[in-house]
């Protein structure tokens, strides 16, 4: 079952907070941080070999990033405890074992006490039976828990974003993206933009650029060429590059059944969406000490036979750089491409 029946709904509800029997339930807004997460489970069983796995599930890092950071902040409270202000959370894990349960079962469903909210339940007989299902859901909880996040990011990105940047991607590439406002300071080039703000104590960086479809196989050693033309350091022999020990790719199929199930894109239905290959990891600066993550979203455009690369770089030192990276990731997940004329 994919959703949560809506008695079961009501029965939490009402577990939670015996006095709600007597009240409708009103959705308010959430009132969570960015990239929170509230785990409601019995805190002595996350002490168990299966409550650990749980817990290193919630709690693994995100790859490609320098130092070991989690995706999200993790709070854990008992689900009697289930009340108030924890009920505005935006992201939700509820987790249960016990003989009711006959079968493993993950469940999803939206907006239950807040809105934009994310609810997966996690119910199962017994320990093994859970471990089970955690080893077999691992990377869809991950993945609705993230796209929760990238959906905030692309909402406020698409109020607030650098009109400079929209109007050089759709003159230069045919494309639309939005990354935040700040990002105006743009380095124009054969086939190749690069945007960045300059006026922070760290860097969030925009690239983009494109080259032939038949190439696609080469996309890393065209990426290191790109950079090293393109993004020089400040001295001789000094240009930025791929940590090619890092890279993680991740090839995405069916973008356009995925946009469809993502809030906030979808009055942009009318508008062709490609497929995609993600490519994360570190880069550096050859000779030079800087370096941070990147991620790159490498889109097909078999209309025009060419790749367009969206491709985000961060620079930060001493400085977590989960929210810097996941922004201008939510950012490259903007991109559509322009009608053809």
């Amino acid at each position: 079952m994919r959703y949560v029946s809506f008695f079961f709904l009501l029965m939490l509800l009402f577990s939670c907070n015996p006095s709600a029997e007597k009240k409708s339930r009103k959705v308010g807004k959430a009132q969570s941080a960015p990239y929170e997460l509230l785990v409601v489970a019995d805190k002595d069983w996350l002490k168990t070999s299966a409550g650990q796995m749980l817990v290193s599930l919630v709690e693994q890092p995100i790859p490609g990033l320098p130092q070991a950071e989690p995706h999200f902040r993790v709070t854990y409270i008992y689900p009697n405890d289930f009340a108030g202000t924890f009920r505005t959370y935006s992201n939700v894990l509820v987790v249960e074992i016990g003989q009711k349960h006959t079968k493993p079962q993950m469940t999803l469903d939206r907006d239950v006490f807040a809105r934009p909210q994310v609810v997966i339940g996690l119910y199962a007989p017994n320990d093994q039976a859970l471990l089970s299902l955690i080893q077999a859901r691992e990377k869809d909880i991950l993945a609705q828990f993230n796209e929760q996040e990238f959906s905030r990011e692309r909402a406020l990105l698409g109020k607030t974003y650098s009109d400079a940047v929209l109007q050089q991607a759709r003159k230069q590439f045919g494309i639309s993206i939005h990354v935040p406002k700040d990002i105006a300071d743009m380095k124009i080039a054969k086939d190749f933009l690069w945007a960045a703000a300059s006026e922070r104590d760290f860097r969030q960086n925009l690239c983009l650029y494109s080259f032939p479809l038949a190439k696609i196989s080469a996309f890393e050693t065209i990426r290191d060429s790109m950079l090293r033309v393109n993004i020089p350091g400040g001295k001789e022999g000094q240009w930025m590059e791929t940590d090619h020990r890092t890279v993680i790719l991740d090839e995405i199929n069916d973008l356009n059944s995925h946009v469809a199930q993502t809030e906030n894109r979808g009055a942009r239905n009318d508008k062709k969406f490609p497929n995609r290959l993600i490519m994360r990891g570190l880069w550096d600066m050859r000779n030079d000490a800087m370096g941070g993550p990147f991620v790159s979203y490498l889109y097909v455009d078999t209309l025009r036979q060419r790749c367009i690369v969206a491709e985000a770089f961060v620079f930060a030192p001493n400085q977590t750089k989960r929210s810097l990276i996941k922004q201008m990731e939510a950012a490259l997940q903007t991109v559509t491409f322009e009608p053809a004329k």
